[in-house]
C-alpha cells in the first residue's frame, strides 16, 4: 500500500510539473480584460490546418493567425467541427467579426472580410468580442 501511495504522489507531481511547463510558454490575447490562451499559426501549413479536426475548444482559448503585413485574408471551415468567431484585428483593434458554422463536406465556402487585418483570432462562437475592442497580443 505504501508503494502505491508513493507512485501515486510521483505521478501527481509529474502531472503538475508538466502542466506548469505547458502553460508557461503559451501566447495570450487580452480583449476587454479577458485573457485568451492561444495556439499561434505562423507558417502556411499551420494556417491551413487551423482548428480543423478539433472536437472541442476550451473556454478562453483559441488560435491566433499571424500575418506579416495587413491584408484581406479569407478563412474557411473545412473539417472544422465547432462553431467559431473569426475575429479580424488590425493595429490592436478588432475591425471585423464573423461567426462561422462547422462544414466538413461538399463545397466549403470561404469568408472574405471587408477589412484588412494583421492578425486573425479564432474563438468559440458568441465570444462577446465586439468590433472596436482593443486587443493586447503577447506571443511567446
Amino acid at each position: 500500500m505504501k508503494t502505491f501511495l508513493i507512485i501515486l504522489v510521483l505521478f501527481a507531481l509529474l502531472f503538475i510539473i508538466f502542466s506548469l511547463f505547458r502553460t508557461s510558454g503559451n501566447s495570450q490575447v487580452i480583449i476587454n480584460n479577458k485573457t485568451y490562451t492561444v495556439d499561434v499559426a505562423k507558417t502556411e501549413p499551420e494556417k491551413n490546418k487551423g482548428l480543423s479536426g478539433r472536437k472541442y475548444l476550451a473556454p478562453n482559448s483559441g488560435m491566433l493567425f499571424v500575418f506579416e503585413k495587413p491584408g484581406v485574408y479569407p478563412f474557411w471551415m473545412k473539417d472544422t467541427l465547432i462553431p467559431l468567431d473569426i475575429i479580424y484585428i488590425n493595429n490592436n483593434k478588432v475591425v471585423e467579426i464573423t461567426t462561422l458554422q462547422p462544414q466538413s463536406s461538399g463545397n466549403i465556402p470561404r469568408y472574405t472580410p471587408q477589412n484588412k487585418a494583421d492578425y486573425v483570432l479564432e474563438l468559440n462562437a458568441n465570444s462577446g468580442v465586439k468590433v472596436g475592442d482593443n486587443v493586447n497580443i503577447s506571443i511567446n
